[in-house]
C-alpha cells in the first residue's frame, strides 16, 4: 500500500506533513511522489486565503473525478473553514479535523479495514523526496486575531509542545544526519512550557545540534524578537536569520489589522536587532491595499522598507477571507491598486536583497547543499540566501559547506570552496 501527499501554505503544514509520513512509515505504508499512482492520497491544504482554500477544494474535486478509487483524504485549515455543505460535496473518504490531526494515520487504516481494504507495503520501498531540513514543529495555534486572519478560527487556541519532547526528536533528526532544523510553529512567540520559552528552547537546540545549525521560522514581533537576536549574536548554530510579519508600516493601517504595535516600536526593535547582529537575513511579510490603505499610508510602509536592509520580502495584495472582520471593512482599494502597489514592493524587494547579496562578497559563508547538478552544487546559506558553488565529486546533498562568494548573480551568490 501507498500514500502521497500535496502540502499547501506554510511551513508549519510541510512539518505536519512529515509527521504523516513518518507516522504511515511505522504502519508500512510507503510514501511516493504526489503524481504517481497511490492508494491514498493526503491534501494537506491551506486556508489563509480564500484564493489558497479555492486552490485545496478544486484539487479534492479533480483528484476524486479523475482516481474514483483512491482514499482521499482532507487534512489542513480548509477542513476546519470550507462550509460543511462543500465539504460534504467533494467525495472525500476522510476529512481530518485539527483536533484529530495525531489521529490522522490510525483513522485512514481503520477506514480501509472496515472496507476490507489495506495490507501494508515494504516502508522501505518509499521513495519521496528527500528532505534535507528537518522541520521540528513545536506550537501551533493563535490568539491574535488579526483581522485579516483566519487562522486563529482553523488552528485553534496556542499550545506549545513539551520542551522535552522538541529536544527528544531534535536529537533524532541530528542523528539521522540532518545537518539543519528549522523550528516552526503557528506562532512561534507564544512558545511556552513549563516556564521555559521560545529562546529557552532555541538555546537549548543549539547546543545539541553537533556540527549542523537551527534555523528558525517566522516570529511574530513584538514579543521575543529581541532576545533571540542577541542569542543568535552569541551563537553560530543559530542561523542569523529572522522572518517577521510587520503587515504595514503605516499606524492607521496596523491599527485597523488590529497588529497590537506601532510603527515607531517597529523602527525600535528594527533598529536593536539589526545592531545586534549586523549580518542579520532580515525577511517580512506585508500586505498592500488593505482596506483603508491611502496612497499615502503606502507610502509609510515603503519609506519604512527603505530605511531597513530587508533581504527578503514576502508581498501579497490584500484578499479578502469571508469570516474575518476586515471582510466587511469600508473603504476598500481597487484590485489593481492592490497589484500595483505589489508590485512596486516586490522591485523594491529585489533591489535590497541584491544589496544584502553583494555585503557577502569575499565573506566565508556556509552552504546547506540541497541540489548537485552538472557539476554545481546550490543551497542556501545561514542567513537565506541562495549560494551556488563548483561541486567535488565527494559532496553530498544535505551537507554544510564553507565556500567564499565572489560573485552576485542577481540576488544568488556564486562561490568557490573555502581553502
Amino acid at each position: 500500500m501507498t500514500v502521497s501527499f500535496k502540502t499547501f501554505g506554510c511551513r508549519l503544514n510541510r512539518a505536519e506533513t512529515v509527521r504523516f509520513e513518518q507516522a504511515f512509515a511505522e504502519a508500512g505504508v510507503a510514501a511516493v511522489p504526489f503524481g504517481e499512482p497511490s492508494d491514498i492520497v493526503v491534501i494537506h491544504s491551506c486556508a489563509v486565503t480564500q484564493t489558497a482554500e479555492n486552490e485545496c477544494l478544486r484539487l479534492a474535486r479533480s483528484l476524486r473525478r479523475k482516481n474514483p478509487g483512491v482514499f482521499l483524504v482532507l487534512a489542513g485549515c480548509a477542513a476546519e473553514s470550507a462550509k460543511p455543505e462543500t465539504l460534504a460535496a467533494l467525495g472525500m473518504d476522510l476529512i481530518v479535523h485539527r483536533d484529530r490531526r495525531d489521529a490522522l494515520v490510525a483513522a485512514v487504516l481503520a477506514k480501509l479495514a472496515e472496507r476490507g481494504q489495506g495490507g501494508p507495503a515494504d516502508a522501505a520501498a518509499a521513495n519521496g523526496t528527500k528532505l534535507h531540513r528537518a522541520l521540528l514543529k513545536v506550537q501551533d495555534g493563535c490568539s491574535c486575531f488579526c483581522t485579516y486572519c483566519i487562522v486563529p478560527y482553523t488552528r485553534g487556541a496556542p499550545r506549545s509542545r513539551p520542551f522535552a519532547a522538541c529536544l527528544d526528536e531534535a536529537r533524532k533528526r541530528v542523528a539521522e544526519g540532518f545537518q539543519e532544523i528549522v523550528v516552526v510553529g503557528c506562532n512561534l512567540a507564544f512558545y511556552e512550557d513549563e516556564g521555559k520559552t521560545l529562546p529557552d528552547l532555541l538555546r537549548a537546540l543549539t547546543e545539541g545540534a553537533g556540527d549542523g545549525r537551527i534555523r528558525l521560522s517566522s516570529l511574530e514581533p513584538g514579543k521575543c524578537e529581541r532576545e533571540v537576536a542577541t542569542l543568535m549574536a552569541k551563537e553560530p548554530r543559530l542561523c542569523n536569520f529572522l522572518h517577521l510579519p510587520l503587515q504595514s508600516g503605516s499606524d492607521p493601517v496596523l491599527k485597523r489589522m488590529g497588529r497590537g504595535y506601532t510603527v515607531a516600536e517597529l523602527r525600535r526593535t528594527l533598529d536593536a536587532i539589526c545592531a545586534e547582529v549586523p549580518m542579520l537575513g532580515l525577511g517580512a511579510d506585508f500586505i498592500t491595499g488593505f482596506p483603508g490603505e491611502t496612497e499615502p499610508l503606502f507610502e509609510e510602509t515603503k519609506r519604512l522598507i527603505e530605511a531597513y536592509p530587508f533581504s527578503n520580502l514576502h508581498v501579497f495584495p490584500y484578499s479578502e477571507r469571508p469570516g474575518t472582520p476586515a471582510a466587511a471593512f469600508d473603504g476598500k482599494v481597487p484590485l489593481e491598486t492592490r497589484k500595483r502597489r505589489a508590485h512596486e514592493l516586490i522591485a523594491l524587494r529585489e533591489q535590497k536583497k541584491a544589496t544584502f547579496a553583494k555585503r557577502h562578497l569575499g565573506q566565508t559563508v556556509d552552504v546547506l547543499v540541497e541540489r548537485i547538478q552538472n557539476g554545481e552544487a546550490s543551497g542556501w546559506t545561514e542567513d537565506y540566501l541562495e549560494c551556488r558553488v563548483d561541486a567535488s565529486p565527494t559532496l553530498r546533498q544535505g551537507s554544510l559547506l564553507r565556500a567564499v562568494p565572489y560573485a552576485v548573480d542577481g540576488s544568488a551568490l556564486r562561490a568557490k570552496k573555502a581553502e
